[in-house]
């Protein structure tokens, strides 16, 4: 890897964590975490069981299932059993969900727009550019 590939490699990690660390703090308003964040998004669909999320989130079985453990509690999802396979058990919303989730969407949407601000619009472009490129890129490497 030259030097330059290695530098955006640093970069990207500095970023991804100051941005995980900015983001648990805004979620921290809602007695939220980023991982259950990202299992939430996958419930606000249709019901899912812990499997599906498991793979859904590439997070393990047991992390999933802890996650929402802690999610039930707080009575946001509720576990249902199939009607036609008592074995498989269904994950889904609760209005109470689905009224904590809009507000959470809105304040993330905020919480972007709040933390560019002060960026002219040719570094908006920039940025914007570059990101497209660097994902095109890795998408045409992963095919």
């Amino acid at each position: 890897m030259n030097d330059r590939a290695l530098e955006i490699k640093d970069l990207l990690k500095s970023l991804n964590k100051t941005l995980g660390t900015m983001a648990t703090k805004e979620l921290a308003k809602y007695g939220l975490t980023v991982p259950q964040l990202v299992v939430i998004r996958h419930i606000m669909g249709e019901p899912k069981t812990i499997g599906q999320l498991s793979k859904a989130v590439d997070l393990s079985y047991s992390t999933v299932s802890g996650i929402i453990d802690r999610l039930e509690r707080e009575e946001l999802v509720e576990r249902t059993r199939d009607e036609n396979d008592r074995r498989v058990v269904w994950i889904q919303k609760t209005e109470k969900l689905v009224k904590l989730f809009a507000e959470v969407d809105v304040d993330l949407g905020e919480f972007y727009k709040r933390n560019f601000e002060g960026f002219s619009n040719d570094e908006m472009d920039g940025i914007i550019h570059s990101l497209k490129t660097l994902l095109k890129k890795f998408e045409e490497r992963e095919s």
